[in-house]
């Protein structure tokens, strides 16, 4: 359960991200990353995906189950950082590592990240 409020957290924090887009399009990334969350859940439980450095997810094994699942995520996730950087007048790959730190820092035990150098680790 404890597992399941860290991530209902992180995922939260990128839901409130979209309140500053405020369209109908920023709700339908809302929606789709709620229905997703219970597979990225088991994704990460299972040690299938990551966090990666980016703040995207990651494959950290060969096995990529659910990848257009994952790739969708990764898609809506790039959405609201562009839109992120565009109001900060900052670039795209700032609001990219600022979010993959957060989210390194927010991940669980157990949970895999990715270092910078590109290795990953459990954390």
């Amino acid at each position: 359960m404890k597992y399941r409020n860290i991530i209902f957290v992180n995922i939260l924090v990128l839901l409130g991200l979209l309140v500053f887009i405020g369209t109908s399009a920023a709700q339908g990334i809302k929606e789709r990353m709620k229905q997703r969350l219970p597979a990225i859940v088991e994704l990460k439980a299972k040690g299938i995906v990551g966090e990666n450095n980016s703040g995207y997810l990651g494959f950290v094994t060969g096995k990529k189950s659910q990848e257009k699942m994952v790739a969708s995520e990764n898609k809506d996730r790039k959405a609201i950082y562009g839109y992120i950087a565009k109001q900060q007048n900052t670039s795209l790959k700032l609001v990219e590592k600022r979010r993959a730190n957060t989210l390194s820092q927010r991940a669980i035990p157990g949970e895999f990240i990715q270092k910078a150098d590109g290795s990953w680790v459990k954390k």
